[in-house]
């Protein structure tokens, strides 16, 4: 009992001070906003000049790579919007398409461990490889002191 009521303590006083952090963080985090957003005309004239020293083709890629985030952020948006107005037939029905696409997946595994299988059976050994490279040497060899 002593033990149950002293982790509830424990616990009480870990929420309390998380709580107390958060809050003094929030504050911290509102004060080095209201920082970064108030600065000086001379830093706004560097970062102008730096950017206009960038090259086209990194302008075009930073607007291409901003495009691409926005419609992909869009995208996760409308799938958002499309699962909390599904029924739950529908969420059933995407239930039962996952399930035959991860038994889909088991099988192409499964075709591709036995088509490495026979490929393994194909290819010679390590041994086997040695063996014929000797053997070519042998032969190398042979053949030169025969053309000598």
């Amino acid at each position: 009992m002593k033990t149950k009521t002293l982790s509830v303590a424990v616990l009480a006083i870990g929420c309390a001070a998380t709580v107390a952090l958060s809050a003094e963080g929030v504050l911290q985090r509102d004060q080095d906003r209201d920082q970064l957003q108030t600065f000086s005309p001379a830093v706004q004239q560097d970062q102008t000049r730096l950017q206009q020293r960038l090259s086209t083709e990194l302008k075009d890629s930073v607007k291409k790579m901003t495009q691409a985030r926005d419609q992909y952020q869009q995208q996760l948006r409308d799938k958002q919007k499309e699962v909390a107005a599904c029924t739950e037939e529908k969420r059933a029905q995407l239930r039962e398409q996952l399930r035959e696409q991860i038994k889909d997946q088991a099988k192409d595994r499964e075709q591709i461990r036995e088509r490495l299988q026979e490929l393994r059976q194909l290819l010679p050994s390590h041994q086997e490889l040695m063996e014929q490279a000797r053997e070519q040497t042998r032969e190398t060899r042979e053949v030169t002191r025969r053309g000598e």
